[in-house]
């Protein structure tokens, strides 16, 4: 039976649906205890999804599952989050998550440095602007909210190193996961920290989110690795 999840069309297609029944769960009044439950469907069919079509056998493979992990418990943290504790909880494991997420995209390639630094100057900018924005009403959170900003700016810059690294499909699959990633960060610390009442926050949060989770698992199916030499400019698939 597990073996549907080879079937990438029929197996995103159940994705997409559990996705959307949790989040018509999270607008209605019943929450809890059936957003345990849909949400941990989510991530299991996207780590069914990953398992049954991963391409080769990676040693690296085993930080994509931990951090697949770390997320699934800390969105369970999450669905708590009106208990300071369990929402602490969550933001510590969304950056274990994000940290494992950026030791699966590190590679031992070289990389070239001048062509880095104006994305990085992008979201260095970006989580500058943001942390400005909620700094005022932070409190204790502020230095969980700030870790939790530079851990998915590390996560973007290294899903962005992976250029030359890996063969242009899976680099953009996974450079779009990043930007849905950001977007879902953004409304959920501007919602947490800012206005309450961001429109549509319900919605747009659990969507980029379950979004960027998909474009991952998108992105390293199709995985294939290169060797590259900065000086000679040339590249080797692995």
């Amino acid at each position: 039976m597990l073996t549907f999840f080879k079937n990438k069309l029929y197996a995103s297609l159940l994705f997409f649906l559990v996705l959307a029944i949790d989040i018509y769960i999270k607008l209605s009044d019943y929450q809890l205890p059936l957003r345990y439950v849909t949400k941990s469907l989510v991530i299991i069919i996207l780590f069914l999804i990953f398992n049954y079509n991963k391409k080769e056998k990676d040693s690296s493979n085993k930080y994509f599952v931990l951090g697949l992990l770390s997320f699934w418990i800390g969105d369970i943290f999450l669905l708590m989050y009106e208990t300071p504790l369990f929402f602490k909880l969550g933001i510590v494991f969304f950056i274990i998550g994000k940290l494992m997420y950026t030791k699966r995209f590190s590679h031992q390639n070289d990389f070239n440095i001048g062509r880095l630094l104006p994305f990085f100057v992008v979201l260095f900018t970006y989580m500058v602007i943001v942390t400005l924005y909620v700094y005022d009403n932070l409190g204790d959170f502020f230095l969980p909210t700030l870790a939790y900003l530079f851990s998915a700016m590390l996560m973007a810059l290294f899903a962005y190193l992976r250029k030359d690294s890996v063969n242009k499909m899976s680099f953009y699959l996974v450079l779009v996961a990043m930007f849905f990633k950001v977007v879902s960060d953004t409304i959920g610390v501007l919602h947490s920290f800012y206005n309450p009442d961001i429109a549509y926050h319900k919605i747009t949060i659990m969507l980029f989110y379950g979004l960027f989770q998909y474009f991952v698992v998108l992105g390293l199916i199709k995985e294939e690795k290169y060797t590259r030499n900065i000086k000679e400019d040339n590249f080797t698939k692995l």
